[in-house]
């Protein structure tokens, strides 16, 4: 009898920890250590590594907050350098979190950035129609969209 119940005692532990892991949000603050403003290279580095580390078949809900935050990291870590794989990176990494919410205004405003930076404006001005079409109106930051696009001819 105790071996039974030491079994279900395992088993609902086990669930117990699978169920905290599956929320990724719940899990970010460890894992991100990165926060806005200036970010050295450690800090960075090792917000990469924890992402890169946490077994993402683990986690079943909000994947596009993970998949935003790494594409975030690795477009910092390109230092917007049209040369740098972290650009391309950036991109592909982003496009996942899409994947998981095809509504993501953050995912949209990104790939805007990214693809307009690595010299495809045709792309990046269609995510920044994406992003108008599911964020409020005062939410657009105009300016910054006209400069953005200040080097594109289309």
């Amino acid at each position: 009898m105790l071996r039974i119940t030491s079994i279900c005692l395992l088993h609902v532990m086990a669930l117990s920890a699978s169920s905290q892991l599956a929320d990724y949000s719940k899990w970010r603050p460890s894992v991100m250590v990165m926060n806005c403003g200036v970010v050295d290279t450690t800090t960075l580095n090792t917000s990469i590594r924890n992402l890169l580390a946490l077994d993402t078949n683990l986690l079943t809900k909000n994947m596009n907050m993970y998949y935003e935050d790494l594409g975030l990291c690795y477009w910092v870590k390109s230092g917007v350098n049209v040369e740098s794989e972290y650009l391309q990176l950036s991109i592909v990494t982003t496009q996942k979190a899409l994947h998981h919410n095809p509504t993501s205004t953050k995912a949209f405003w990104s790939l805007a950035f990214g693809y307009t930076f690595a010299g495809d404006c045709e792309r990046g001005k269609y995510y920044m129609e994406k992003y108008k079409q599911f964020t409020k109106k005062k939410y657009w930051d105009l300016e910054q969209e006209q400069q953005l696009f200040a080097n594109c001819s289309i």
